[in-house]
């Protein structure tokens, strides 16, 4: 049976904050070291402890390099908030198997079939779906896959999908043009299906 990675996200999060830092060092020409280094000399990110800095900026590294787009780093870094955070779950589609497996198998299906609910019982059926098919899923323990469900209905959230952590509506949201752009410039369909973009046929 096979994996899906992507449970890290309980630990990393969101974090459009800090790869707005991360992606703007990167665009002055910063290698990943130099990026870390910067974020973690300077707490650029300001959080409480050194190890906890470099962790994240090692996270938001991995991110840069798994979108393999400039176009979507550069909007991370300069783009309007709503961009940015679009751009950001991209981000996070191309660095988490898992969360690619969320937003491109439940949220682009809900969006296709104008069906604008998303509530517990189905992110419950979900995660139990990946818990029959993936083998590291199975072994997951119950807090960490209610950690998992809050991450990833947080980033709908962030995104403009959900109004809140309580709402069961899922929210069609206007795609911003220069992320769409990016997007199909790889190609990527399947990603914009999850955004809601019907011209991605």
């Amino acid at each position: 049976m096979a994996n899906i990675k992507g449970a890290a996200i309980t630990r990393e999060q969101f974090l459009l904050r800090e790869m707005q830092v991360a992606c703007q060092l990167y665009e002055e020409g910063l290698s990943n070291d130099e990026i870390i280094q910067k974020i973690k000399s300077e707490n650029l990110i300001q959080y409480p402890t050194e190890r906890m800095v470099g962790n994240i900026a090692r996270v938001c590294c991995k991110r840069i390099d798994a979108v393999e787009s400039d176009a979507i780093i550069h909007i991370i870094a300069t783009g309007m908030p709503e961009a940015a955070a679009q751009a950001n779950l991209y981000a996070m589609m191309c660095t988490y198997p898992l969360v690619r497996n969320f937003t491109t198998s439940v949220v682009a299906r809900k969006f296709q079939e104008l069906d604008f609910t998303l509530d517990s019982i189905e992110m419950n059926a979900y995660m139990t779906r990946l818990q029959v098919e993936y083998e590291n899923m199975a072994e997951v323990s119950e807090s960490t896959i209610g950690k998992i469900k809050q991450v990833l209905r947080k980033a709908l959230i962030e995104c403009g999908m959900l109004a809140s952590a309580r709402s069961d509506e899922l929210i069609p949201i206007l795609l911003d043009f220069d992320v769409r752009e990016a997007i199909e410039a790889k190609g990527d369909i399947e990603a914009l299906r999850a955004y809601g973009y019907q011209g991605a046929m």
